[in-house]
């Protein structure tokens, strides 16, 4: 946790595509999109590999329902109040 007073202004979302993207460019889309909310820093609070969608393959009679597993990163944007 952040150790200076600081006020949460919300929460960024990142789904990497692939478990080769490296992590210089996962903080980027991070701070990237803090940033946009007007956030000094992103701190990280999820990471973790979850289903992110599903498709169905087979005939009418006899589907069967697949699950894409996926990253998900979850950082919550703050903006510093005090010294």
């Amino acid at each position: 946790a952040p150790a200076r007073p600081h006020v949460r202004l919300g929460e960024v979302t990142v789904q990497p595509s692939s478990d080769s993207v490296p992590v210089t460019e996962i903080e980027a889309a991070l701070q990237e999109a803090a940033a946009k909310m007007g956030a000094d820093a992103a701190v990280v609070v999820y990471d973790k590999t979850q289903t992110t969608g599903a498709y169905v393959t087979g005939p009418w009679w006899g589907r069967q329902v697949q699950t894409i597993q996926g990253r998900v990163i979850i950082a919550v944007a703050i903006h510093y109040t005090g010294p």
